[in-house]
């Protein structure tokens, strides 16, 4: 192995919890577990000094930064063919992915370092790679996917013979089982896995496994248990000085009180674990204390506090929102700084080689020009004339590659207004045959068979009139000439309208389709929207799911507030988005993985268009779907205030 090998043992438990996964946040629902930490650092000095400064960007919790150093960090190392340094920046950057949310990134990342990883032949590379990609995979839902991986992980760490990184895995692999709600497999996981961390002497990481069977115990309904193990953590986190967790270990504490009614308890638990967190000024873990705050004081009947404190909730959620919206605009302007720059550098190498190239045309044509000195005169008249005819064969070639960029330019003009000329002087000749049909159907002397024939007629000069309407608008958010005219707008009638205006269409199909009344629709405010760019987003939304949820199944579209947004959702019983489709399911005319029920067309403009009108409108659209489990998209629009 080369002096580049790299060594993971040389830098363990340097990152935080918040770096390498979310600490375990106790719901009714789903559980998020306790993850540790581990990382890894280059033999030479050079990239060893920039790898700690992404680490300690990552400890702070500050991912643009250490996103964009990470980046430069792997562009770096590739330039001066340190194929381990730049896996290792390469492994931290694929993590930071996973911190700010960004699944497939990391999991597209950390697989280009696995293809470093393997001809170095580092058991500890190797097994760090395979155990972050599992957590990705689990992150993402993709339960059997981080199974393989653990599992390569685990056996790569027992071949090496690294307590830590076993236990490390192990640890990973009991949480992707708990993901599973598969409590039993998962405790045996993690009570290997605090064996070996309390042999070595890990305080921290025995006290995550400590921790994650606190959340086995109360999911299993077992608080008492629960509240043992969460205090022996909290003992731990006290005695080595770690204050984010000490604030969540004081949550937990409260969640498992208020499960055996001890309310008065969990409510001094909170406030303590209030006071040490708002130092903190992490949004993450004041809501999970809000959340628990207002379910201790609804418990205790005391609504008033226990609605201030679910308002405060909402509140954390929207900072929390706006810090993940703010981080994914600067990853995304860090990428794009770092591929100009690889743009760059690749340009100005071919402008060295084209100059090396010249330079030895040129000296070759010295040493003919020295050795034929007796025919200077006629080797000069023919240099001379073939430099003519070769300038003028370049300024041709130049002439003729200019003039066709210029008919290419004037194509593609053409193209685009011949389609909308076309687009637009479809719409009066489909009016009308929509038009007569509707009057043949209303004729009373035709025949049943003709009515039938007509109806047919009308839906498919609705659905051409809908495709027309969407390239004209395509046309026009490309080309910048959509405006929009905003007044205050009744959300739930509009989204009322819309869902009777689909109900023929999903019996049609034989599916349900309901409006979920609003929580309390007289206090829900109206939103500054157009009115009809409005209704367009929710038809968008509402035939997107009819299209692709099969026969018996239901759509629901509600309406409902948070913080300073009234937003619409349209969710479904359909197939899912799988995690390649969230790369590619807002480009026009780029097809996903799952394909209509009723043979529809599916172009992606809807959601091309959706996404442009809910930008123009200073909101906000969220998407939540899992494979198999059906889709929920939320268009989030500012309330009037």
């Amino acid at each position: 192995m080369s002096r580049h090998v790299l060594s993971f043992s040389l830098l363990l438990v340097l990152f935080s919890s918040a770096a390498f996964g979310a600490e375990s946040e106790l719901t009714e629902e789903p559980i998020n577990p306790e993850e540790s930490a581990v990382t890894i650092s280059p033999a030479t000095d050079t990239f060893s000094e920039r790898l700690n400064e992404v680490n300690q960007a990552r400890s702070r919790s500050d991912y643009p930064v250490a996103l964009t150093l990470a980046r430069a960090g792997a562009l770096e190392a590739e330039q001066a063919r340190d194929t381990a340094a730049q896996a290792a920046f390469l492994f931290v950057l694929g993590r930071t992915y996973w911190s700010v949310g960004d699944l497939p990134a990391s999991i597209e990342t950390l697989q280009q370092t696995l293809r470093l990883a393997e001809p170095l032949a580092d058991p500890d590379l190797l097994s760090a790679t395979y155990n972050a990609l599992g957590l990705s995979y689990t992150e993402a839902r993709e339960f059997d996917a981080a199974a393989r991986h653990f599992s390569e992980a685990l056996r790569l760490a027992e071949a090496w013979g690294e307590r830590s990184r076993i236990a490390y895995v192990l640890n990973g692999t009991g949480n992707n089982l708990l993901a599973k709600r598969d409590y039993a497999a998962a405790r045996t996981l993690h009570l290997r896995a605090l064996a070996l961390r309390e042999a070595i002497g890990d305080r921290i990481g025995a006290a995550d496994s400590i921790t994650n069977l606190g959340t086995i115990d109360l999911a299993t309904g077992d608080p008492s248990a629960a509240l043992n193990d969460f205090r022996r953590a909290l003992a731990t986190y006290q005695s080595i000085n770690q204050p984010r967790r000490v604030a969540n270990g004081h949550r937990r504490i409260a969640s498992a009180l208020r499960r055996l009614g001890r309310l008065d308890e969990a409510i001094a638990e909170l406030h303590t674990a209030l006071d040490i967190a708002e130092p903190l000024n992490s949004p993450a873990v004041l809501a999970g204390i809000h959340r628990e705050l207002s379910r201790t004081h609804e418990a205790r009947g005391e609504l008033r506090s226990a609605l201030l404190y679910q308002r405060n909730y909402a509140a954390d959620r929207e900072a929390l929102l706006s810090e993940q919206s703010r981080l994914r605009v600067v990853e995304l302007d860090a990428r794009y700084q770092a591929e100009r720059r690889e743009t760059e550098i690749h340009l100005l190498r071919l402008d060295q080689e084209a100059k090396a190239a010249e330079l030895a045309r040129r000296r070759q044509q010295n040493a003919l020009l020295g050795a034929g000195l007796s025919l200077v005169l006629g080797l000069g008249t023919i240099i001379y004339f073939a430099q003519r005819a070769r300038l003028r064969a370049e300024r041709a070639a130049h002439h003729a590659e200019e003039r066709a960029r210029v008919e290419a330019e004037q194509a593609a003009r053409l193209k685009s207004r011949l389609l909308q000329i076309a687009a637009h002087d479809l719409k009066a000749p489909l009016s009308a045959v929509s038009a007569s049909a509707l009057r043949i159907e209303r004729c009373p002397g035709e025949t049943a068979s003709v009515v039938d024939l007509a109806r047919h007629i009308r839906t498919d000069a609705a659905h051409m009139g809908g495709l027309v309407r969407e390239f004209l608008d395509s046309a026009a958010i490309e080309a910048g000439r959509i405006q929009i005219l905003r007044t205050p707008v009744n959300l739930m009638a509009a989204a009322r309208d819309a869902v009777d205006d689909y109900r023929p269409l999903a019996e049609s199909k034989q599916l349900n389709i309901d409006l979920l009344p609003a929580a309390d629709p007289d206090t829900l405010p109206a939103v500054l929207a157009d009115a009809s760019r409005l209704r367009q987003m929710l038809d968008n939304l509402i035939a997107n799911a009819l299209k692709f949820t099969p026969s018996g199944g239901n759509v629901e579209v509600g309406v409902g507030i948070t913080g300073r947004f009234v937003y619409a959702e349209v969710r479904d019983s359909g197939p899912g988005l799988k995690p390649e489709d969230l790369s590619k399911m807002f480009q026009p005319f780029q097809p996903l993985s799952a394909t209509p029920t009723g043979q529809e067309g599916s172009h992606g403009l809807g959601l091309f268009i959706t996404r442009e009108l809910v930008s123009m409108h200073d909101g906000l659209l969220e998407i939540e779907s899992q494979p198999g489990q059906g889709a929920t998209f939320r268009i989030l629009l500012p309330a009037v205030t």
